[in-house]
């Protein structure tokens, strides 16, 4: 494949929630946190059949530890959505005309102010989600690009262009 695909990004608050949420969570962190939940949750119905089943005054404590790991989620999706926001509105680069070019040695992002070529040796790997592609630069760090933004055929040319290369890569068939 010698020609080059050339797609034009659009970034969004929600597609970039998406994209940073498979990136930084991994089956073993939900796993772990359902099991926290389940716990703070079985504590606080604990907590409350006791109160409904004790005749007696007795005092009971309140468990604060489940009520917290219960609201956990709500603040870590604010914060993450505030950072993304954030991000999408203040970052200069992003409001520039951006062109991602895509070729068998190298995958570039080209802006007005900025020229980065990402070559294919450095990828960790590529990961296809239902709407999105995930190009991971390390473990932690990755280029999303939503495939609302490819134009006609070239879903095919840019499967075509990683089955191509000698990468890690996770596509759906």
């Amino acid at each position: 494949m010698d020609k080059e695909i050339i797609l034009k990004p659009s970034f969004n608050v929600s597609s970039s929630m998406k994209g940073t949420y498979y990136i930084l969570y991994k089956p073993l962190h939900i796993f772990i946190f359902f099991f926290l939940l389940a716990a703070a949750i079985f504590s606080l119905s604990d907590y409350f059949f006791n109160i409904l089943d004790n005749k007696d005054e007795t005092k009971h404590d309140f468990p604060f530890f489940a009520l917290i790991i219960i609201l956990i989620p709500f603040f870590i999706y604010l914060l993450t959505y505030k950072a993304v926001k954030k991000e999408i509105n203040h970052n200069p680069r992003i409001k520039e005309d951006i062109k991602y070019i895509f070729n068998i040695e190298y995958f570039q992002e080209k802006g007005e102010t900025f020229e980065v070529k990402h070559f294919w040796k450095n990828i960790v790997k590529i990961v296809e989600k239902k709407d999105m592609f995930l190009f991971y630069l390390n473990k932690n760090r990755a280029i999303l690009l939503q495939k609302t933004d490819l134009k006609g055929n070239q879903y095919d040319e840019l499967k075509q262009l990683f089955n191509s290369i000698n990468i890690k890569k996770s596509l759906k068939s």
